[in-house]
């Protein structure tokens, strides 16, 4: 008998002595304790991929004890009646565990229930000093053909997007910002303005001068799966496949001196196969772009290098310092590749300033208090400490705006425009500047316009880099702040038709020059296309993977 006594002891005392159900305890209590902490406070933070992994780990840790506390249940009822007095302790430890999970319920719904101040932009009141070959223009390219209306499966699977209607867009985009008649004259046009703005003298591009491509892919944060895959809205791997082509084939870059990077995100299967390789999936793939580098956080698959500190730092506002990635130090320029997006956060929106968030090393959360800090009017903002930087915002030839799929409610979810052009369509738009500031200002109309509702707050950035307060921009930490205009800011006039450039003021003064193209294709799905889809449409309330299944 004492030797079985021995036995159930020990047994015992290995259960529940086991490190990994140590650390199961320890995580669920952290990820609890920091979900309360900083999502209380402020029930927008619950959009951060931290918090999305720190709530998973705390509704499974509640469940476990959820799941405890039934089985309990179940025996108490069959117990003995004199331990129903430990009932009362129980009863007070369910209640408070079962309390944080309906805390985190309701602030999960209140992030889209709660609604911004509503405010009406004024028209056609330009700040700042526009920029550009063109100053201030922003070239908008609209072709409804770029994509398909009814997807199959995932927005980025293969047929969901038409690369050579991409490709056209690009020429049309380019010559139009430049008011060149080829693609190889744009360019030139580009790099001539940007060396002489900087002093190199009015020159072209030169053979071994290196660029870095700055994508956005925010939302491909899991650490361990490069196979993640999902409908979130990312880079289209299209667009910047067709921005290669642009880079090597008219312009004659080397594969070799180019780089797509994102120092904050990992580069998923999903988006480099189908950028890397001529066409994918296929039996054999072949590469198309063998020597082009591709840079992520952590380099952990083959043709992925993990990006590189260099010594050069960026100096934030409130303090903090982060360090680049030597493929932006080392080039001498830079393609800033934003997303039409809104973000969820405070309601505010995803342009050229926010994609810089991914091209420093250290992490990004810790940016996040000053970032809702300066969506209030007037406050200083992270994102011009970013577009002012001389080795970013600094350094940048072009910034190219994606907006074949937008988002209205958050940073991942792709949505149909009803507004003019769009008419219940995917957006199919390309955005072509020099100046960020004036693109920006076109995505933010384009996003408020459609009822996403960003908060006027969310272009205070846009103010600040137009006309910036004196003192306090230093991102370079030099002792030399920004004193001189990096863009013009302006609204456009919605009682103007979208194709008219009067939208804004920057024909006739000195607001934002918006040239358009793609009034023509107003009517360009054709009939045939109709017939089919008008079967989809009875069902297009279901999953893009049914769709794709079913046709």
């Amino acid at each position: 008998m004492k030797g079985k006594s021995r036995t159930k002891k020990e047994k015992w005392w290995t259960r529940y002595t086991n490190p990994y159900s140590i650390m199961f305890h320890i995580a669920g209590i952290a990820a609890i304790i920091w979900f309360l902490v900083r999502v209380l406070p402020k029930p927008d933070r619950i959009n951060y991929p931290c918090q999305q992994v720190s709530l998973t780990t705390a509704f499974t840790y509640i469940a476990f004890w959820g799941i405890m506390f039934q089985a309990l249940a179940i025996w108490m009822r069959k117990a003995k009646r004199k331990t129903a007095k430990f009932a009362p302790v129980f009863l007070v430890f369910f209640v408070l565990m079962f309390s944080i999970s309906g805390a985190v319920i309701a602030n999960m719904y209140s992030v889209e229930k709660e609604k911004p101040t509503i405010w009406y932009p004024t028209a056609n009141d330009p700040m700042g000093e526009p920029q550009g070959v063109n100053p201030g223009r922003v070239a908008w390219v609209w072709n409804p053909n770029a994509t398909s209306k009814y997807l199959k499966g995932y927005w980025w699977n293969e047929g969901n997007q038409d690369l050579d209607v991409i490709k056209n867009m690009y020429s049309i985009g380019l010559q139009g910002l430049t008011d060149e008649s080829t693609d190889y004259e744009a360019w030139d046009a580009l790099f001539k303005y940007f060396n002489n703005e900087h002093d190199f003298g009015e020159v072209g591009y030169q053979p071994g001068e290196k660029i870095a491509i700055k994508i956005n892919i925010n939302n491909c944060w899991l650490e361990y799966s490069y196979w993640n895959e999902d409908n979130d809205r990312d880079a289209s791997p299209e667009v910047v496949k067709a921005l290669l082509r642009q880079l090597i084939d008219v312009v004659g870059v080397a594969e070799e001196d180019i780089t797509v990077y994102d120092a904050s995100r990992k580069m998923y299967h999903w988006f480099y196969n189908r950028v890397y390789y001529e066409s994918y999936p296929a039996l054999n793939p072949v590469p198309e772009f063998p020597n082009v580098h591709f840079e992520d956080a952590r380099g952990t698959w083959e043709g992925r290098d993990k990006v590189e500190p260099s010594d050069v730092k960026i100096y934030f506002g409130d303090g903090l310092v982060r360090t680049l990635p030597t493929c932006v130090t080392e080039a001498k320029y830079l393609i800033n590749m934003p997303l039409l997006k809104r973000h969820p956060i405070n309601y505010g929106v995803t342009f050229s300033a926010k994609n810089l968030f991914g091209t420093f090393i250290e992490s990004v959360p810790e940016i996040h208090d000053y970032h809702e800090s300066g969506m209030i009017m007037g406050n200083p903002t992270p994102l011009i400490d970013l577009l002012s930087h001389e080795q970013l915002g600094g350094k940048t030839l072009l910034y190219i705006g994606d907006g074949l799929f937008a988002t209205k409610k958050d940073h991942k979810t792709i949505a149909k425009f009803k507004m003019e052009p769009f008419k219940n369509d995917w957006t199919n738009s390309l955005f072509f500047s020099q100046d960020p500031i004036a693109m920006d200002s076109v995505m933010y109309d384009f996003l408020y316009t459609e009822g996403t509702n960003p908060i006027e707050g969310a272009q205070n950035y846009m103010h600040q880099g137009a006309e910036p307060p004196e003192n306090t921009y230093d991102p370079e930490g030099d002792g030399v702040y920004l004193s001189e205009s990096i863009g013009v800011h302006e609204h456009w006039d919605t009682n103007v038709d979208i194709w008219n450039s009067s939208r804004y003021s920057g024909q006739s003064g000195n607001g934002i020059d918006f040239v358009t193209f793609g009034k023509e294709h107003a009517k360009s799905r054709s009939r045939s296309s109709s017939q089919v889809y008008s079967i989809r449409e009875l069902i297009e309330k279901f999953d893009g993977r049914l769709l794709g299944r079913l046709f």
